[in-house]
C-alpha cells in the first residue's frame, strides 16, 4: 500500500473514531426526530411497515411532518445488528460523516488538479476535525445524509465534465444522487436545485446541453412523487416559512398612526409593506449565517442541539487559513473560486427563508466550501514553518478544548434542547410498567409517545393497530394522545388524584410536592433532573385499593 493511501485511510480512521466513540451517550439526550427515525426503522425491520402500518413508504408521516424516508432505510441494518437504541440510530450519520471526509478529498482533488501542495489531504484533515461536521455526524441528522449525497453528486458532475464523459449511464449518476437528496432532507428541495444551478453556471462552456436532457428527466421523475403530494404534505413547510408570519394588526395601526393616516397609501407600501418587512428579515437571517459570530464565535446561538454551547463551527485558526486560501485563489485566478464562492452564497438561503434567526442544520452545506478553502490555506501555510508551528499549536489546543467541553460540560447546557429526561424516565417506567393499568404522561416535553415506543421497544405490529395522530390545524406537528396503557397530555392533578392503579409522570408544577401528601396508596417513585440539576420530571404511582 502506498504512503498516500495510508495517509488517506489514517485520516478516515481518525474521522470515524471522532464520530463513533461514545456515540450512544454523547450528545447527552435524544431528540424526538431521532426516536422517530429509530423506531420507524425498527418497525420496518419487524413488519415491513412504518408506525402507521404503511408498507415501505418513501415519506414517513411521523408527527405529521412527513419525513423523507432515506435515513430510516439506512438505519434498518444498524438496528438489526445493534438493536433499537441511541447508538444504532445515530450510527448511519457517523458513517455518512466519515464518508464525507473522504469525498471532500476527492472533490478538492478535482477542483485543484494542478495544486502541488496536496490541498486535498489538508481539506480532508480540516473536515475530519471541523466542529460543524462533527456535531451533525454524532446525531441522527437527515441533513448529514443529504450533504453527503450532494457532495457526491457534485463531485461526479465535476469529474464527468472535466473528463468529457461520453457514457450516458455515468452521466446519469450525479443526477441520481441529486435526486436522492430530495428523499433525505426537506431543505434539499431548495438547496439541491441551487447547487445544480451553480455547477451549470461555472462549467457552462464545457457542458453539452443535449447531455443534460436525460439527466434532468431522471431528476424530474425522482422529484415527481414529492410534487404530487406537495399540497397534502406541505404544512410543516408553511409553519417554518418566514412568509407565514405577519405583523400584528396593532403594529400596522401604530405605523399608520405615526404617518398620521388611517389608510395604507403609497408611502406605506413603499416603506412599510408586509413584504418589505419580511424581505428585511430574510436578509438579516441570511447575513447571520455569514457573520463571524455564527462561524467563529458562537455557532447557532438559538439552539444547542445544533452545536456546542458558545463554541463556533470553525476554530479561530480557520479564520487565518480561510483568508490565506481565498488570497491564493484570487491570485491564481482559479475557476474553482467561482464555484466555491457560489456555494457559499447559496448555502444560507434555505435557512434565511425559515422563521429561525439562524440555523446550523439548514445551512450545513456551507461547511464544505469553507473546509476546502481552509484546507487549501493550510496546505500553503505548512510550507512556512515559522508561521505554521504557532498556528498548529493554537489549533491543537482549540481542538482539545472543544473535545473536553463537548464530553464533560455540554450536557449541562444542552440537556433541555436534547430532551434529556425521557431516557431516565423510561428506565424507571420499564420496571413499573407491569404494576399499573394506566400511565399518565405529560406532553410538556413534546411527543412522549415516540419515546414510549422507542425505549419500551413496543411491538410495531400491535402499535400499528392503535396508531392515531391528532393533526394540528395550523399544519404544525400533531400529537398522539394515547395507546396501550398510556395517556399523553397535561397532567392535571386535581382531576387525576382520585385515580387508582395508575402511574403519573409530570413536571413539578403538575405534580406539586404539597399535593402528594396524605393520598392513600401513593408512592414517590422517582424525581428526574436535567444534568444541571434543574427538575425535569416526577414519577409517582397510586396502587389500587386492596
Amino acid at each position: 500500500m502506498s504512503k498516500r493511501l495510508i495517509i488517506f485511510f489514517v485520516i478516515i480512521f481518525l474521522a470515524f473514531a471522532l464520530r463513533i466513540i461514545g456515540l450512544g451517550s454523547r450528545p447527552v439526550g435524544f431528540t424526538w426526530d431521532e426516536a422517530a427515525l429509530g423506531y420507524n426503522a425498527y418497525s420496518l425491520l419487524q413488519t415491513g411497515k412504518d408506525e402507521y402500518g404503511v408498507t415501505s413508504p418513501l415519506v414517513f408521516r411521523s408527527f405529521g411532518d412527513y419525513k423523507p424516508g432515506l435515513y430510516v432505510y439506512f438505519t434498518v441494518p444498524s438496528v438489526a445488528i445493534f438493536g433499537l437504541n441511541e447508538f444504532a440510530t445515530r450510527l448511519p450519520s457517523a458513517i455518512f460523516g466519515s464518508l464525507l471526509v473522504g469525498l471532500v478529498f476527492v472533490l478538492t482533488r478535482y477542483l485543484f488538479p494542478e495544486n502541488e501542495s496536496r490541498a486535498h489531504y489538508f481539506a480532508m484533515i480540516v473536515s475530519a476535525f471541523n466542529p460543524w461536521l462533527l456535531n451533525f455526524s454524532r446525531g441522527a441528522w437527515e441533513a448529514n445524509l443529504s450533504l453527503l449525497l450532494t457532495v457526491l453528486a457534485a463531485t461526479l458532475f465535476i469529474r464527468n465534465t472535466i473528463r468529457n464523459q461520453q457514457n450516458p449511464i455515468t452521466n446519469l449518476l450525479p443526477f441520481l444522487f441529486f435526486g436522492l437528496t430530495f428523499w433525505s432532507y426537506q431543505s434539499a428541495k431548495l438547496m439541491t436545485p441551487l447547487v445544480i444551478f451553480s455547477l451549470v453556471i461555472v462549467y457552462l462552456r464545457q457542458i453539452q446541453p443535449k447531455k443534460l436532457i436525460t439527466p434532468f428527466i431522471l431528476l424530474f421523475v425522482l422529484l415527481l412523487p414529492i410534487l404530487i403530494n406537495l399540497g397534502s404534505q406541505s404544512g410543516r413547510l408553511k409553519v417554518f416559512s418566514v412568509f407565514s408570519y405577519q405583523r400584528q394588526p396593532a403594529d400596522v395601526e401604530e405605523i399608520l398612526r405615526q404617518d398620521n393616516t388611517q389608510n395604507k397609501d403609497l408611502i406605506y407600501y413603499v416603506f412599510h409593506s408586509e413584504i418589505s418587512d419580511q424581505l428585511k428579515g430574510v436578509f438579516q437571517r441570511y447575513l447571520n449565517h455569514l457573520s463571524p459570530r455564527f462561524l467563529f464565535s458562537e455557532g447557532d446561538w438559538t439552539n444547542t442541539r445544533h452545536g456546542v454551547f458558545r463554541q463556533a463551527y470553525f476554530y479561530y485558526t480557520d479564520l487565518i487559513l480561510i483568508a490565506i486560501g481565498l488570497i491564493y485563489l484570487i491570485k491564481t485566478k482559479s475557476r474553482s473560486l467561482a464555484l466555491l464562492l457560489l456555494w457559499i452564497v447559496i448555502s444560507p438561503i434555505p435557512s434565511a427563508l425559515s422563521r429561525d434567526l439562524v440555523s446550523g442544520v439548514r445551512s450545513l452545506s456551507l461547511s464544505v466550501p469553507l473546509c476546502i478553502i481552509s484546507g487549501l490555506g493550510l496546505s500553503i501555510l505548512v510550507k512556512r514553518k515559522f508561521f505554521f508551528i504557532p498556528v498548529a499549536a493554537v489549533a491543537a489546543f482549540l481542538m482539545v478544548y472543544y473535545a473536553e467541553f463537548y464530553v464533560f460540560h455540554q450536557g449541562f447546557y444542552s440537556g433541555q434542547d436534547w430532551i434529556y429526561p425521557y431516557a431516565p424516565a423510561f428506565n424507571v417506567i420499564k420496571n413499573e410498567y407491569p404494576n399499573y393499568s394506566k400511565i399518565y404522561f405529560t406532553d410538556k416535553l413534546g411527543q412522549p409517545y415516540i419515546f414510549a415506543l422507542f425505549y419500551l421497544k413496543f411491538d410495531p405490529a400491535v402499535y400499528q393497530t392503535q396508531a392515531t395522530l391528532l393533526q394540528d390545524q395550523s399544519g404544525d406537528v400533531g400529537q398522539v394522545t394515547q395507546f396501550d396503557k398510556f395517556r399523553f397530555g397535561p397532567v392535571f392533578w386535581p382531576s387525576l388524584r382520585g385515580e387508582r392503579d395508575a402511574l403519573f409522570i409530570g413536571g413539578q408544577y403538575e405534580l406539586p410536592e404539597q399535593d402528594l401528601v396524605g393520598i392513600p396508596g401513593l408512592s414517590r417513585i422517582s424525581d428526574i433532573n436535567y444534568p444541571d440539576g434543574t427538575h425535569a420530571l416526577r414519577i409517582v404511582g397510586i396502587k389500587k385499593y386492596e
